[in-house]
């Protein structure tokens, strides 16, 4: 093969290269990142639209807590979701970006005392998610305003307020709790858990919690009180 020929050769394989290249990032920039989202009213329903703003038809409505899948989010205030299998419309302020709901598809367990327990999610108690840990029944919610903890029939308090902030601080039954990480990350016989949350509180105890996951531990002046050692699926 003379020199000519060899040139006409390795200038064509630069061409094809060149377009296999131009059409892998073509097809990588189409690929669409996703994110989920929870509804979060005070009351009412969330109002969904065809398009970015509210001159745009109203094409449907979500409760409040109800998960949706975020395709973007844009600066006017407007996130585009998937909505009847169709790309819609909702007000950004009211979609929050996290939750700390534990995974009613999971068995937990925790090792409290000496001892392990296993929760298991067993259905709604008028709005709240109800758990069972074997003898006894805890149930929990998630609102606009914060994440609580409490028993059928009984008190309840406050785990986590919204929105999340470092240094946002809340007093309760006494009690105060602050805030002091968000990005932390935790590793428990269960797992390693990235942008934990901590809340320290005035009685001694320091709380972790993972999104979608819930409580991790709890530590009492430098006592591991409560971990979380195990999470399977049902």
């Amino acid at each position: 093969m003379n020199k000519r020929k060899m040139m006409k050769s390795l200038l064509a394989f630069i061409l094809v290269l060149s377009f296999v290249l131009q059409l892998n990032a073509v097809n990588a920039s189409a690929v669409t990142v996703t994110k989920t989202g929870w509804v979060s009213i005070n009351s009412g329903t969330l109002t969904v639209r065809s398009g970015p703003g509210t001159s745009y038809k109203k094409v449907g409505s979500l409760k409040n807590n109800v998960s949706v899948t975020v395709y973007s989010q844009s600066k006017n205030g407007w996130s585009q979701i998937g909505y009847n299998n169709k790309k819609a419309y909702v007000s950004t302020q009211y979609l929050r970006m996290y939750s700390f709901l534990m995974d009613k598809t999971k068995v937990y367990t925790y090792r409290g005392e000496g001892s392990d327990y296993k929760s298991q999610y067993r259905g709604k108690y008028y709005g709240w998610d109800k758990w069972n840990d074997g003898e006894s029944s805890f149930v929990i919610k998630e609102d606009s305003k914060g994440l609580y903890f409490g028993w059928p029939e009984s008190e309840y308090f406050t785990e986590l307020v919204y929105p999340l902030k470092v240094g946002k601080e809340w007093s309760e039954w006494g009690i105060k709790h602050k805030i002091t990480a968000m990005n932390g990350t935790l590793t428990t016989p269960a797992g390693t858990f990235k942008n934990v949350v901590t809340v320290k509180s005035s009685d001694g105890y320091t709380s972790y919690y993972a999104q979608n996951v819930g409580l991790l531990k709890t530590v009492s002046n430098g006592v591991t009180m409560s971990e979380l050692v195990g999470l399977q699926k049902k």
